[in-house]
């Protein structure tokens, strides 16, 4: 079977609402790859934003996003054809159980691809762990960025006339009221991942989903277990039900997450210690520092006030000083 030419189809990997995706031999290289051909009936405008996203997607190079090797149509299929990855997805493997230390690995990548995709001007829109493919050697790659989005100069906001396609489970609570929204909803996404990674179930259930979106909006950000309390604060500025109050550069995601596995290079759930700094920038990203037992010690005055701090109404250049000594 082949329905883009020089692609020999070999069986079905996935198929959703949108598309379906194949194993194929790509003929001219003999290389096994992942073909997605969107479904025809789809409204025109949203194939064509399919290929226009799928051509910036494979102008970015990183180990942690998906390779797209191929973008075109042919005649009323739309497609692209990118590598095909053999080692499971995340929701199998948070069925089975994961270690902390792996989970807050998985972030980590996750983190510096998400920077990369923003720095670009581009927000994925639907994070979850079935978009996360492993490949054989356990690299975690985002994948599936069909209903991805251009950030412009001003917020993007959802018209009546656009379909919520994301996951009501892993949406921002901005997203699904519809509500200005920016690059912050993928790290909205991220938070619940890692709560998921980290407690083995998602922190706001319904047996529909418009309570599960109900619930997201109203209940209060879940509380981790005690061995795991030293994680809260960075899990509560990911989750932030304002944007205002939300992480806003994945960049701030991996230097906690960095600072923290070096400080506990053989990570268990009784080694974790409740051990945070809070901070946020002038432009609203909120900037969370973890701090090690040797920083706490050599710093035994300003760790007795550990709080949350705002700094608002900064000049340009006192901003951009802080950002030097964050950095």
């Amino acid at each position: 079977m082949s329905v883009i030419k020089c692609y020999q189809i070999q069986g079905i990997l996935a198929k959703g609402g949108m598309a379906t995706i194949y194993i194929a031999m790509q003929e001219s290289l003999k290389r096994q790859v992942a073909l997605k051909i969107l479904d025809p009936k789809l409204d025109s405008t949203l194939l064509e934003h399919f290929l226009d996203e799928s051509r910036i997607i494979a102008s970015l190079k990183h180990p942690n996003i998906i390779p797209v090797y191929d973008v075109g149509r042919v005649g009323i299929h739309f497609y692209h054809s990118m590598e095909y990855l053999e080692g499971g997805d995340l929701e199998a493997r948070i069925a089975e159980g994961i270690d902390p230390s792996t989970a807050l690995e998985i972030i980590l990548e996750l983190a510096d691809a998400l920077y990369l995709i923003h720095s670009q001007g581009i927000i994925h829109g639907d994070i979850k762990p079935a978009n996360i493919v492993f490949r054989s050697d356990d690299c975690p790659v985002l994948t599936d960025f069909g209903i991805s989005r251009r950030t412009e100069v001003s917020d993007l906001q959802l018209d009546n006339s656009d379909n919520i396609l994301a996951s009501p489970s892993y949406a921002s609570p901005e997203m699904m009221q519809r509500q200005n929204f920016d690059q912050k909803v993928d790290i909205y996404s991220l938070g619940i991942m890692l709560y998921e990674m980290l407690v083995g179930e998602k922190p706001y259930k319904g047996d529909t989903h418009a309570e599960i979106v109900a619930n997201s909006i109203q209940q209060a950000i879940p509380t981790l277990p005690g061995a795991l309390k030293a994680l809260q604060p960075l899990l509560d500025h990911m989750l932030a039900k304002d944007q205002d109050d939300r992480i806003g550069d994945a960049r701030m995601i991996s230097r906690y997450i960095k600072k923290y596995l070096r400080d506990h290079p053989n990570l268990t759930k009784a080694q974790i210690e409740d051990q945070t700094e809070l901070e946020s920038s002038s432009n609203g990203d909120v900037v969370v520092e973890y701090v090690s037992n040797t920083d706490k010690q050599a710093n035994i005055t300003s760790s007795k006030t550990l709080l949350p701090i705002l700094i608002i109404l900064l000049s340009a250049d006192v901003a951009l000083a802080i950002w030097y000594f964050i950095i």
